[in-house]
């Protein structure tokens, strides 16, 4: 390849490069190309265009079609939002409810990995103006310029709403994007334009993820066991005919206790107690009565303030399952917790 030359442009590092292209035997086109080496074949495929992979000899004429000279034409075109590598920067926030790691990307938005507590975490793509058409977008891990013949990893897709400016992607995906940073790789979003369908393609930088990562991995540690809509309503199970708290219905009011020590909002707790339909109404009325209460002992014996609590006794009148079974009756013996807020 003669007269190569590599630039920085605002999409990224560019190539362009003079390559004699036979038309027909004895005519010769000196063709000048830019692309950019970071561009993974599956964009190539996409488009629809063959891809040729072969190593040949610095002064041997190629032979390149002109269907194909026009696919590199295609890819060449594509709109790339891409932080500079000197310009890659990382922030990490977050709280015990929730931590986020979030890349600016240049001219584009900011690609945020979200993980809040008791929740797997998530991927989210906020676009100033996405240029973006609405439909499905592929995600791949992409290799860096610096890591020439390193395959792209598919991830899957997420989807490009139409008239939103912010993609989600769930944690399985999530999950693949990090590992690809963790790996070196550049997770990678690639759509069509909404005019003219180009390909436009966002690039999240792994430069300085490690670091990164580890200021994540300790906002993480700090989370809540259980998520805001966990809390918010929990279900304590209780065994046939009694009211004594199991290890299992501790362990879940110690994580609530968590979140109601750390929610500043918190305005009342609501208990309403449920049985199975065992025995006459009254008694089942009354055991639903000492189950709620065995729940508010155990929190108020560990701090939570008495005059926060609303208690209601229900016995068998809202059974959430068949009690012809016993799994339907285990279901309906229960206390509901539920939180209030301002």
């Amino acid at each position: 390849m003669h007269n190569v030359s590599r630039q920085i442009s605002h999409y990224g590092y560019a190539v362009q490069a003079r390559i004699p292209i036979a038309v027909t035997p004895g005519i010769f086109l000196i063709c000048r190309i830019k692309f950019f080496p970071h561009a993974p074949m599956t964009q190539a495929i996409e488009a629809g265009a063959p891809v040729f992979r072969g190593r040949q000899s610095e002064n041997r004429v190629t032979r390149i079609p002109l269907v194909v000279l026009a696919a590199l034409t295609f890819s060449a075109e594509a709109m790339t939002f891409q932080t500079r590598m000197e310009d890659v920067q990382w922030q990490v926030e977050g709280d015990q409810f929730a931590c986020r790691l979030t890349q600016s990307v240049a001219g584009y938005g900011e690609a945020s990995f979200v993980r809040r507590a008791g929740e797997h975490p998530q991927f989210e793509l906020k676009a100033w103006d996405n240029p973006m058409r609405p439909g499905p977008a592929q995600v791949f891990n992409d290799p860096p310029p610096w890591r020439p013949g390193t395959a792209a990893q598919p991830v899957g897709q997420i989807v490009v709403g139409a008239g939103t400016y912010t993609m989600m992607a769930p944690y399985e995906q999530a999950g693949r994007m990090l590992a690809g940073l963790a790996s070196g790789l550049q997770p990678t979003i690639m759509r069509g334009s909404q005019v003219g369908g180009d390909p436009v393609r966002v690039v999240v930088s792994s430069v300085g993820y490690q670091k990164a990562r580890l200021e994540f991995q300790q906002c993480i540690s700090g989370l809540l066991p259980i998520s805001a809509s966990q809390a918010a309503q929990s279900i304590i199970s209780f065994g046939a005919g009694g009211s004594n708290l199991s290890a299992d219905a501790k362990t879940r009011l110690d994580a609530i206790l968590q979140y109601i020590n750390a929610d500043e909002n918190l305005s009342g707790i609501i208990l309403d107690g449920h049985s199975d339909n065992q025995g006459n109404r009254l008694d089942n009325r009354e055991l639903s009565r000492q189950r709620a209460l065995a729940v508010r002992d155990y929190l108020t014996e560990q701090g939570v303030d008495e005059n926060l609590f609303t208690m209601r006794f229900h016995g068998d009148s809202y059974p959430v399952a068949s009690n012809r079974t016993a799994e339907g009756r285990a279901a309906n013996r229960r206390v509901m917790v539920r939180l209030q807020h301002d």
